[in-house]
């Protein structure tokens, strides 16, 4: 193998892999890594950044994250990443061997499965792959009492810029001096700089080992960036025993093991309901309703603020009595409960404020981004804050989180349209969408309300602004998910719909009707015949002690299914 093909071959295999992978199965993964952080390109927010142990990586970590804007640009950010680590682990081993060449993929694989979670951070890869390459920058310098100094100099320095996984520039240095005195040297110093750290800026020890910003959580953090570590630390440990070629099957065998470790590891670490959470809020945030919908219909999604993004596209789109033509979990999968969480309030967000509920927007958006555990700002709450705001005439208030968006690489231009809006009061009613709020919002009863009061505040939206169609419809739809048919009976406008009464309002009216009758000859004009007598056929059925499932392959999309069937009677 004079040539060495496999050099070229194989880091190019492993990159395209890797961008496939997250390009096409794990895109939204990428696109939520962008919405919790605020890059600026600001001193203040360098210093701030750097401040921090470790703040170089985080700092270049964040910048590289803003372009995962684009699921394409971030998957293939993370390749180049993961591949630049496999090929400076290479440079660093020297191997000759291809069995020995085929071990050096073992830390970015590991690392690969490590960004299978949401809340792995790219700062991670920025850190290890820097040690790497300033140990090749170091051990370029020829053997000299200047390269030793040099080596322990930056042994301190890189602590402090790139956190604890600098230790991996330690281990190479050490394994390629193969000196005691130098090497005990620079172990002393990092635990020097671990003890200086921890007396002067009071970071636990923990944190300052495990590093304060390679994971999204303080309070753990998985295992595998640790593991990845040493994996590279066994690798640069034992690569003597690369020098000789090897024989061709050692080396097929070895490529086979890695890529066998890397297959099953994405199998088992792929979180696939994250994924799937993730693709409804990023849906929700561009709001590609129709796409919501179409996604909805292959994957039958249950969850709750899955389906609050599905009952808002439904809505958008004209489509709110097709509802029950999807599963259906009661009230919490129209606007769910308030959870103390950074990422599931942003869908009821949406909601609430496309409904004019502008108040109670802004502070699940606030809440959220107060609560991102690493302490970053929102470039989404950023935006949504600084339109409630702007609805609510709070310039000041707007300016500050527009100031922030004009530092922004992708918002700049949006940030910009909106702060010549403050103040102009003229420019802000004839916007399509926030004039439009303007009129639709409650304006004497907006305030932070019980939950369990959420259909008088519908109703309250309906009285005052009779035009907030989308009002009405949460409001018919929240009685029908509450199973209140009374209070949906006293809401619906049965005589204003042109086109004829949509079936599940139907249904439900017939319920009700049945409920108070003994007779269903007497119907209502708007109430069709076939209704009446799929509703027969359904209640003789049910009566009648037919098994749930068989009722659900008839009539699984009516409305009197929901209301015998899902989430109790």
């Amino acid at each position: 193998m004079k040539n060495k093909p496999y050099r070229f071959l194989f880091p190019g295999l492993f990159a395209l892999a890797t961008f496939l992978f997250f390009w096409l199965a794990y895109p939204y993964h990428v696109y939520n890594q962008e919405q919790f952080q605020l890059f600026q390109f600001s001193w203040r927010y360098l210093a701030e950044t750097l401040a921090v142990p470790g703040g170089l990586a985080d700092w270049c970590g964040r910048f590289l994250t803003q372009f995962f804007y684009f699921s394409a640009a971030g998957s293939l950010i993370l390749a180049l990443l993961l591949t630049a680590i496999q090929l400076a682990t290479a440079a660093l081993v020297k191997t000759q061997s291809l069995p020995g060449y085929a071990l050096t993929f073992i830390p970015p694989v590991l690392l690969l499965l490590f960004f299978c979670d949401a809340d792995a951070m790219p700062c991670t890869l920025v850190a290890i792959l820097l040690s790497l390459l300033c140990a090749l920058a170091v051990l370029r310098i020829h053997p000299s009492l200047l390269r030793n100094i040099l080596a322990v100099v930056a042994t301190a320095l890189l602590f402090f810029l790139l956190g604890p996984l600098s230790v991996l520039f330690l281990v190479a240095c050490i394994v390629h001096e193969r000196k005691l005195l130098p090497g005990l040297l620079m172990i002393v110093v990092f635990a020097l700089c671990v003890l200086c750290l921890h007396k002067t800026m009071g970071y636990p020890y923990y944190r300052l080992l495990y590093g304060i910003n390679y994971y999204r959580f303080h309070h753990h953090m998985p295992a595998w960036p640790w593991i990845a570590a040493a994996a590279e630390a066994l690798v640069l440990a034992f690569s003597p025993l690369f020098k000789r070629q090897g024989k061709a099957w050692e080396g097929i065998a070895a490529y086979g093991a890695v890529m066998a470790l890397g297959i099953l590891g994405v199998f088992l670490c792929y979180d696939s309901e994250k994924e799937t959470y993730l693709k409804y809020d990023f849906l929700t945030r561009r709001f590609q309703w129709n796409a919501i919908l179409a996604e909805a219909r292959k994957d039958n999604p249950q969850k709750p603020y899955e389906m609050a993004s599905v009952n808002l596209a439904l809505v958008k789109t004209g489509n709110a009595y097709r509802m029950f033509q999807f599963y259906q979990n009661g009230t919490d999968g129209l606007l769910p409960e308030y959870t103390n969480d950074f990422m599931h309030p942003l869908i009821p967000s949406e909601a609430y404020f496309q409904l004019g509920m502008v108040n109670a927007s802004q502070r699940y958006s606030f809440e959220a981004q107060e609560l991102i555990p690493d302490f970053q700002k929102s470039v989404r709450a950023y935006k949504r804050l600084a339109e409630t705001n702007l609805v609510n005439r709070n310039y000041k208030v707007a300016e500050k989180y527009l100031r922030g968006l004009e530092k922004t690489l992708f918002y700049r231009g949006w940030a910009r349209s909106r702060k010549a809006m403050c103040g102009n009061e003229a420019a802000i009613d004839a916007d399509p969408g926030y004039g439009y709020l303007r009129k639709v919002r409650l304006h004497d009863r907006d305030f932070l309300f019980n939950r369990q009061a959420m259909e008088s505040m519908l109703a309250y939206l309906v009285q005052e602004n009779p035009s907030n169609h989308m009002a009405l419809e949460y409001l018919l739809a929240w009685d029908l998910l509450d199973k209140n048919l009374k209070g949906f009976v006293n809401f619906c406008p049965f005589e204003g719909y042109p086109g004829g009464v949509p079936r599940c309002y139907q249904e439900a009216f017939l319920l009700d009707f049945a409920g108070t009758t003994q007779s269903l000859d007497n119907v209502p004009a708007f109430i069709d015949r076939d209704v009446v007598t799929a509703f027969s056929i359904f209640m003789r059925e049910h009566n009648s002690g037919t098994p749930a499932q068989t009722l659900a392959n008839r009539f699984g999309d009516t409305y009197w299914f929901y209301y015998f069937y899902r989430l109790g009677q």
